[in-house]
Order: structure tokens, then C-alpha cells, then sequence
């Protein structure tokens, strides 16, 4: 039996309700070659492009290999994925200060949605 790998980078990516945008974005390749993964018509991937693809999607590359059990490493929707990953890419105390600001603002709004 042939696993289909695009098939299931495919079908999990339905799952999370995201965007070939959104998932080419989060693991830094274009949407034309995640397209063609996913369509099969590139039939070896490479373990750098898969680890990209199961990193971004928050699974295992076994799981994105053998379509079974995919287990979400954690349940961060595309919009949250790209936000740590942004604040990944900053430096530690631009990090720290982005994401103090970025508290204060849902501290605020939350207090002004309760009144």
C-alpha cells in the first residue's frame, strides 16, 4: 500500500481550517510546491520539507507520512502559529517587550467587553 503523503499534509490542513497560504507561509515554502505535494505530483519529499510541513501544521512527521493517528502536537490555529512564529524570529528582549504589549491590549479589551 502507498502512503500518500500530500494526501494527508492535505487532509490535516483542512482539519486545522487553514490556507495553503497560510500553512506555505508558517513553513517557509511556496504555495506551488506545497500545492504539488499535496496533489502528489512531487512524490519525494525531503525530511527537511517534511519537518517544515508537520512543524507548522503542530504534528508528527510520522503521522504526516502514515496518515494514522495524527496527533496535533499542540491546537494553535494558522493566525496563532504565524504570531509564535514571528515572535520567534525576534530577538529575546524584543520578544519579552512584544509580547507585554501584546497581554496589555487583551487585558484591555477584555475589560472593556465585561462592562
Amino acid at each position: 500500500m502507498e502512503n500518500n503523503v500530500g494526501g494527508n499534509i492535505a487532509r490535516e490542513r483542512h482539519n486545522q481550517n487553514m490556507t495553503q497560504e497560510q500553512l506555505a507561509e508558517l513553513s517557509d515554502l511556496t504555495i506551488n510546491y506545497l500545492s504539488k505535494i499535496e496533489r502528489g505530483f512531487t512524490k519525494n519529499v525531503s525530511t527537511n520539507t517534511l519537518s517544515k510541513i508537520s512543524k507548522a501544521l503542530g504534528v508528527t512527521m510520522d503521522s504526516l507520512v502514515y496518515g494514522k493517528d495524527i496527533k496535533s502536537s499542540e491546537k494553535l490555529g494558522p493566525n496563532l502559529r504565524q504570531l509564535v512564529k514571528f515572535l520567534n524570529s525576534l530577538e529575546s528582549e524584543q520578544s519579552e517587550q512584544l509580547s507585554k504589549r501584546l497581554l496589555e491590549v487583551i487585558k484591555l479589551s477584555q475589560k472593556t467587553n465585561n462592562n
